[in-house]
Order: structure tokens, then C-alpha cells, then sequence
């Protein structure tokens, strides 16, 4: 197997391994933080990690399929923004202890655009 192919695989997984964190990590009944106005709590700088870090994995694990860096970017940026918005809607559907909130949304968009913009600084276009 080709070295770049190896590195593609690794981070599919690994990607894949990330993504199913966040879903059990989304889905486990826990106690409920109190609810507080504002948006960057502790909280919603935890989710603003996770998904840039999701859109990292995303982007890398899509690079060998896509000629266009920019286009991989964009892609892995609406791949984990959609899967940010579709915990909440889990969330609040199929799991009584957890709860939709707006915030945690705009808080996983903030993260994976951070990591679009850092993908952009380290791929120099």
C-alpha cells in the first residue's frame, strides 16, 4: 500500500473513531449544565474543539479524493457543521436527558470554522 493511501486510511479512521466519540459523548444521559445567556461558555469552547478537530479529520481524510484544496476545505467544514447540527436534533428526538440548544450549534459552526480558517494558514491557499 502506498504510503499517501496508508495516511488517507489512518485518518478515515481515526476520523470515523472521532465522530463516534462525539455521537456516544452527545447521547450519554449526564447531568445538565445550568443554562446561561451568553454564547462562549466552557462549554461551548468544548464543542467549538471537538468539531474543529472533526473537520481536520474530515479534510484529511478527504484529500486524496478531491484535486481542489479549497473545495476539500469547504466540503469538511459542511460535513462536520451538518453532523454538529444533526447531535442537536438527536439530541432532542430520540434521547429524553439531553436537550436542543441553539448555542451548542453555533459553537460546533465557530469550531469548524476555526479549522477551516487554520487549514487554510497551513495549506498556504
Amino acid at each position: 500500500m502506498h504510503l499517501a493511501n496508508r495516511s488517507s486510511l489512518i485518518s478515515q479512521i481515526l476520523t470515523l473513531f472521532w465522530a463516534v466519540v462525539i455521537f456516544i459523548l452527545s447521547t450519554m444521559p449526564g447531568q445538565q449544565l445550568p443554562k446561561i445567556d451568553w454564547l462562549m461558555t466552557p462549554d461551548k469552547f468544548g464543542h467549538a474543539a471537538v468539531y474543529g478537530v472533526l473537520t481536520v479529520g474530515v479534510y484529511y481524510s478527504l484529500r486524496p479524493y478531491l484535486k481542489s484544496m479549497k473545495s476539500n476545505r469547504w466540503l469538511a467544514f459542511g460535513i462536520a457543521s451538518f453532523y454538529g447540527i444533526a447531535m442537536e436534533v438527536i439530541q432532542y428526538a430520540f434521547f429524553p436527558n439531553r436537550y436542543f440548544e441553539i448555542w451548542d450549534i453555533v459553537a460546533n459552526i465557530i469550531g469548524a470554522l476555526g479549522a477551516l480558517l487554520f487549514l487554510k494558514l497551513i495549506n498556504h491557499s
